[in-house]
């Protein structure tokens, strides 16, 4: 780059020596003679600058073009690196991406079906027998009739709530012959199963038949007239069965129900009733019952 310069002021007009001129004569057999001057200098000498310059700017633009892709690497060929093949997504269908709500048709279906023809709250009242099991049936009498009273309340087809009261009488002798009378009444909550019987006999429809299970607080009130009343009270759990008549659907029912109790009272492990044969009171209650349910 010095050399250019150097050459450049040599020839400049202002310079402090006067321009030089070239003179090369080339003399050949047929041709006339040329002449270089000091023009022809300086367009040699820009030449040999600018050169350089161009060739170093072409090698910067090559060094800072990105490298071309391996041929193969967009269509995945064989010999293409894995990681730099994109991955195509997987839609396909597996219980893992496949999402529903689960028969959601189908309960709208049956939800509306039981707002259409369904049943919501009832009151029943009827009557029936209870009696008593084991020792202390052995002792107790009486039973009848047993009184009952419930409030109904239907979630859907197939499951139903009833807060009912029951009350019966019995009666005993005592070890000291005093004639007891026993009253027995139940305050409880209960859970109803109806089966689904559409595709059934139709005396199996008809009857609707359901399961029951409950728990309550059963009350015993033991009095006479000669002694002070004798109350004890203790939670129990029932289960049972029964039928459902429609005498007018949706309106009026009859149902029979059978319920076994179990409770045990403070009184279940006495020894007073020995002499009678009776080691203790244990024993279950059970009752049979017949009532009419009205819904709306």
């Amino acid at each position: 780059m010095r050399g250019c310069i150097s050459i450049f002021k040599r020839n400049l007009p202002w310079s402090r020596t006067p321009p030089r001129t070239a003179s090369v004569s080339f003399n050949a057999p047929g041709t006339s003679s040329l002449k270089f001057s000091f023009k022809s200098t300086l367009a040699a000498a820009a030449i040999i600058c600018v050169a350089p310059a161009l060739l170093s700017s072409q090698s910067a633009l090559a060094q800072s073009a990105p490298p071309s892709a391996p041929p193969g690497a967009a269509s995945g060929a064989p010999g293409t690196p894995k990681t730099e093949v994109p991955e195509e997504d997987d839609f396909s269908s597996t219980p893992f991406t496949e999402y529903g709500e689960f028969n959601e048709e189908a309960d709208e279906a049956a939800e509306t079906r039981f707002f259409q023809t369904g049943r919501f709250f009832g009151i029943s009242a009827g009557a029936g027998f209870e009696g008593v099991a084991g020792n202390r049936g052995s002792l107790w009498q009486g039973g009848f009739p047993a009184l009952d009273l419930r409030v109904h309340y239907w979630f859907d087809f197939s499951f139903a709530m009833a807060m009912a009261i029951t009350s019966a009488k019995h009666s005993f002798s005592d070890f000291q012959g005093n004639a007891i009378s026993v009253n027995l009444l139940r305050l409880g909550l209960d859970l109803k199963y109806y089966f689904d019987v559409h595709n059934l006999a139709s005396a199996i429809t008809f009857a609707n038949p359901y399961l029951v299970i409950g728990a309550g607080n059963y009350s015993k009130t033991q009095s006479n007239e000669n002694l002070p009343a004798d109350s004890d009270s203790a939670l129990g759990f029932t289960a049972g069965a029964g039928f459902e008549f429609p005498v007018k659907p949706r309106k009026v029912y009859f149902n029979l129900e059978g319920k076994l109790h179990f409770v045990t009272f403070k009184d279940t492990d006495t020894t007073n009733y020995v002499k009678f044969g009776v080691p203790n009171l244990n024993g279950e209650f059970y009752t049979v019952t017949g009532s009419f349910l009205f819904t709306w």
